[in-house]
């Protein structure tokens, strides 16, 4: 792997507090002077947005593994209780 996206991966367990080692299935794609880092643990799904200047984790969402992306979803049924 490029010793930049190592840096973008790194910055983003840092900032979550995990090891190297609990990361599978990484990703990781720069465009546009970001670097777009995904990956998964036993539990959580992780995509984060770092800075390719300063290694700055500029945003990141987590959903658990077994969840399935909004965008794969063909309708939600939801229920309102007032």
């Amino acid at each position: 792997m490029n010793k930049n996206y190592e840096f973008a991966l790194t910055a983003v367990l840092n900032d979550i507090g995990l090891n190297r080692s609990d990361a599978r299935m990484v990703n990781i794609d720069k465009q546009d002077g970001l670097y777009y880092v995904s990956f998964r643990t036993d539990w959580q799904k992780y995509e984060a947005y770092v800075d390719a200047q300063t290694f700055q984790v500029l945003g990141l969402n987590f959903m658990p593994a077994g969840e399935v992306p909004m965008d794969e979803i063909d309708y939600i049924v939801a229920t309102v209780v007032a």
